[in-house]
């Protein structure tokens, strides 16, 4: 199991009453070049718990805090009129989430929770205030610092970039591709686009950035297997 120290609370940012199933957050996701849900778990209208993305998984619901984290998505989060945000937590899912919380917290001794918002403050999500209404059932929350995905990108320098050349070339080779890239310890133009080219190959964001999907999807790659689909097809 990967280490895990947080909580990260979403909503689907779907009208208040409108069911949303696992399948399609999944197909949502693919659509922006994740593989497939970003979220480990869903809360249904009705309180139903559902799985998401396996939590051995790293997941794909918080830019720049995957590594560490799960995340969990209650379905809602605008009102009726889909005009505003706004907390739409049924009774049935208010107590499902807080049992799947304490679950979570139990079975992977997770010390800190947090709301989408709480790492990106141009976002609403979850469309309520996680931390100060689940504070009490983290009393070590204040002292557990966040983790921080391990990115790369144009402009970065040192030992990490040179590794990750060293797998770019690696794939080439495995794959026959023509021209081979130079090592290199300097995330450059030519690295960027060779980043991008792996990327659109393997059908995830091709921005060019090195984070937990592209490193997963390179291990993949230099074993030999397909890219990583969140959902069993």
């Amino acid at each position: 199991m990967r280490p895990i120290n947080e909580i990260v609370i979403h909503c689907t940012a779907t009208p208040a009453g409108r069911e949303v199933s696992v399948a399609e957050i999944d197909a949502w996701h693919k659509a922006r070049g994740w593989s497939g849900i970003g979220y480990h778990r869903v809360i249904y209208l009705d309180g139903s718990r559902m799985a998401g993305r396996p939590i051995e998984r790293i997941g794909a619901h918080v830019k720049g805090h995957n590594t560490g984290t799960i995340g969990v998505v209650y379905v809602g989060g605008m009102n009726r009129e889909f005009t505003a945000a706004a907390d739409t937590r049924t009774p049935a899912q208010k107590d499902a989430l807080l049992a799947e919380i304490i679950d979570l917290r139990d079975r992977l001794n997770i010390e800190k929770i947090s709301g989408h918002h709480d790492y990106d403050a141009g976002k609403a999500c979850p469309s309520f205030d996680a931390r100060p209404e689940y504070a009490h059932l983290f009393p070590a929350m204040d002292a557990t610092a966040s983790v921080e995905d391990d990115i790369l990108r144009r402009g970065d320098h040192g030992p990490a970039v040179a590794a990750w050349v060293d797998d770019l070339a690696r794939y080439r080779k495995k794959i026959g591709h023509k021209w081979p890239i130079q090592p290199t310890d300097a995330f450059d133009h030519t690295v960027e686009l060779v980043t991008i080219w792996f990327q659109q190959l393997r059908g995830i964001v091709d921005d060019g950035v090195v984070g937990p999907q592209t490193r997963d999807e390179m291990d993949r790659a230099l074993k030999g297997m397909p890219p990583f689909q969140a959902l069993a097809a």
